[in-house]
């Protein structure tokens, strides 16, 4: 071949390459988010924060379009969404997973399980949670990721005073599935309930419910229990450390060139830090709220402390014993939690003001 054209035939391949290049640059990815959150709760405005920032971040080239609770699927239909891709991503609980397999049901923090956040985070974040969660959802095609903690929930709202496990004994409970509710059936005698937040409040109205468990004092306060319930049972032993999670489409994640993964990893990590300290800001004001608004609290008593911790005991029992990798599951964090325990008995507070 001629110089002349050698010369031309580079130029050409070296046009159609950088070309290809800047497309994959310029190419859009639109994708949808169910959130399990209503769409006046902070963790959903911070989502559609987030969104916001991906799309600064990207130049546009990946849109993700934040839908609260219910708009495409609701609940555990959260989890299936993401794995047949009619949503691109998915944020809800992991134990509303627990139908898909029955490790989900303990992956969340269950009662007596870890006691404060901090050391939910830890385990997530810097120890072997997140890998453990995956090999759960990648057999569903789906990658897993820790959303943000709301630490202890609040407890049960009512009308009437509740004020011990006796008082529950054939009470309709509205709680979400798997270890907590199954813990909280067995301590009481109670009838749990796992109805989604657009159910609660009309159920509660109609007195198709007597008692009501949703999220923290904040997430309470934000789903108007308040104006229909004037008693309150606090803390939420069930479930100490909860946490929520984002589910991604493991197909539409590997289309990504990688610096949109990288943004998008980023962005969660962002969302995470943030949602988790301007809730647990927001759950203090709130409970300055209910106590403003009349609200009469109860606490549980040491009996039934003992009660709950004898049902999570044998409750557990039966999970490790359902397959190997529940019992794995509760062994790992049951061994970090014992780590964790003894260096804070050292350096955990030293006095109280």
């Amino acid at each position: 071949m001629p110089l002349k054209n050698l010369s031309y035939f580079l130029l050409f391949c070296a046009a159609f390459l950088i070309s290809g290049c800047i497309e994959e640059e310029t190419k859009t990815y639109s994708w949808k988010l169910q959130s399990h959150a209503v769409s006046t709760s902070l963790d959903y405005q911070e989502l559609v924060v987030m969104t916001d920032n991906i799309r600064t971040m990207s130049g546009g080239r990946l849109d993700i379009t934040p839908y609260p609770a219910g708009a495409v699927v609701s609940g555990p239909r959260i989890y299936e969404a993401v794995g047949d891709r009619t949503i691109e991503m998915g944020n809800g609980w992991p134990n509303w997973w627990s139908g898909q397999h029955p490790a989900w049901a303990v992956m969340n923090a269950g009662p007596f399980d870890f006691m404060n956040l901090d050391a939910s985070m830890m385990f997530f974040i810097a120890g072997e949670g997140t890998a453990l969660a995956n090999e759960l959802s990648e057999q569903k095609g789906i990658i897993w990721r820790p959303a943000w903690w709301p630490g202890m929930e609040f407890g049960l709202l009512s009308k009437k005073p509740i004020r011990g496990l006796l008082d529950l004994n054939e009470k309709r409970v509205r709680i979400g599935p798997g270890l907590p509710s199954e813990v909280l059936a067995a301590a009481s005698g109670a009838y749990t309930i796992p109805l989604v937040p657009s159910e609660i409040r009309p159920a509660l109205e109609n007195d198709n419910l007597d008692a009501v468990e949703w999220t923290t004092t904040a997430g309470a306060w934000n789903l108007g229990l308040q104006d229909i319930s004037r008693y309150a049972i606090v803390p939420a032993i069930w479930q100490p450390s909860v946490l929520a999670d984002f589910l991604i489409n493991k197909k539409a994640y590997a289309e990504l060139p990688i610096d949109l993964q990288a943004i998008l990893e980023t962005a969660i990590k962002s969302y995470t830090l943030t949602t988790t300290m301007k809730a647990k800001k927001e759950d203090i004001n709130a409970l300055k709220l209910f106590k403003d608004n009349g609200t009469v609290f109860s606490q549980w008593s040491e009996e039934d402390l003992s009660r709950l911790r004898e049902a999570s005991d044998q409750i557990l029992e039966t999970y490790k014993a359902k397959d190997v990798f529940s019992r794995r599951l509760i062994e790992k964090k049951q061994a970090f939690k014992a780590e964790y325990n003894t260096y804070y008995e050292m350096f955990g507070p030293y006095e109280k003001q």
